[in-house]
């Protein structure tokens, strides 16, 4: 079976990292969560990396994935990329879903360890205003995905056009609904009076 670029794909054997740079909530950061626990228990291995900070969504990983607080501290921060190498090689990972700007430490990974198989997944749609001179860095990146993910038509056509990399997949966005200790949202002022902005 061929998916996303993988030949002969078998997803219990599979063992994936999630990596993402903060786990604040936000978008990108809640569905790097979201397929970490989707994962688990489907695939041999499911874990999450942060990569720069922590956040409260760290308390939504299920109990079942691996999680690593990688505190990296500049751009090229060797001690970090040799950290994120060592857990990989411990947990013989051997796809890497990069989450947004966290392409950039994987390719670096990359660098010293050829064998995992990176997926950049996209989630910033104004990118598709962009040029590939403004993204100049992601550009170089790209020759070393396997697969790139979208969330919209706009970024896929975007993608195809403007980087070096052939597996382009369109992906919407999935929500999970959690039962156990959902947190209740108390809005001040009258009822009915309220109005609430979401991004």
């Amino acid at each position: 079976m061929e998916l996303f670029g993988f030949k002969k794909l078998d997803l219990k054997k599979m063992r994936i990292l999630q990596l993402i740079d903060s786990l604040e909530s936000g978008g990108a950061e809640r569905m790097a969560v979201n397929y970490a626990n989707a994962l688990a228990g489907r695939v041999s291995f499911s874990s999450l990396i942060a990569t720069r900070k922590e956040g409260a969504l760290v308390d939504q990983l299920n109990n079942q994935v691996s999680y690593l607080f990688l505190d990296r501290k500049s751009t090229f921060d060797a001690s970090a990329v040799f950290r994120l190498r060592s857990f990989i090689k411990k947990n013989k990972i051997t796809v890497v879903h990069a989450h947004g700007t966290s392409f950039f430490v994987a390719v670096l990974l990359k660098l010293t360890y050829p064998e995992i198989k990176i997926i950049w997944h996209e989630h910033y749609g104004a990118r598709a205003q962009q040029s590939r001179l403004d993204n100049i860095t992601l550009f170089i990146s790209s020759v070393f995905f396997s697969s790139v993910f979208v969330v919209n038509h706009q970024l896929e056509v975007w993608v195809k056009n403007k980087l070096a990399v052939k597996n382009v997949f369109c992906i919407p966005n999935f929500t999970t609904f959690e039962t156990e200790n959902q947190r209740l949202t108390s809005l001040k002022g009258n009822k009915d009076k309220r109005i609430v902005c979401l991004a």
